[in-house]
């Protein structure tokens, strides 16, 4: 089976929950709604579609795991391994000269369940847990900065709306 029945279920949530936060800051502008949502169109805020609706559904899921820790490792690398991924790809069409609304969102689709096959497969091994400190620390260290930069972003391209 290519992934267990409930993190295929937890993955599509994530990813309407995804789909709905990108709109939240347009349809309610405030303080939460930045902090959980793309205040603009650049890359780096549209990580956070990711990074919440991914540590959501880990904590749903967790409610109802044999093993919480090796779900939360699993989720803690997939939550660091997807922007890589996405900034790889992203980055790596647009030198291709392949962009564009459609192939963002599928995308941010294959990320989404690419990141939620990542965790389900982490999850199965027994020497996953002793990496959860550091895997921590890493996503809380990215969660600050979605938090930082959403509010003061760096004049890089990563940070700026497209043209």
């Amino acid at each position: 089976m290519w992934m267990k029945k409930e993190y295929l279920i937890a993955a599509i949530a994530a990813a309407a929950a995804g789909t709905a936060l990108h709109f939240l800051y347009d349809v309610a502008p405030n303080l939460i709604s930045a902090l959980l949502a793309p205040v603009n169109e650049s890359v780096w805020e549209h990580l956070k579609l990711l990074f919440w609706p991914t540590l959501g559904a880990a904590a749903v899921l967790s409610t109802r795991a044999v093993c919480k820790l090796r779900l939360w490792t699993g989720f803690l690398a997939a939550t660091l391994a997807m922007p890589v991924f996405l900034l790889g790809a992203y980055y790596g069409l647009r030198a291709l000269g392949i962009g564009g609304t459609a192939v963002d969102i599928a995308l941010y689709y294959v990320t989404m369940f690419g990141g939620f096959f990542l965790a389900w497969r982490l999850h199965r091994r027994r020497n996953v847990p002793r990496h959860t400190g550091i895997l921590l620390m890493l996503v809380m260290l990215y969660g600050a900065a979605l938090v930082l930069f959403t509010f003061a972003a760096p004049p890089l391209p990563l940070f700026q709306p497209p043209k």
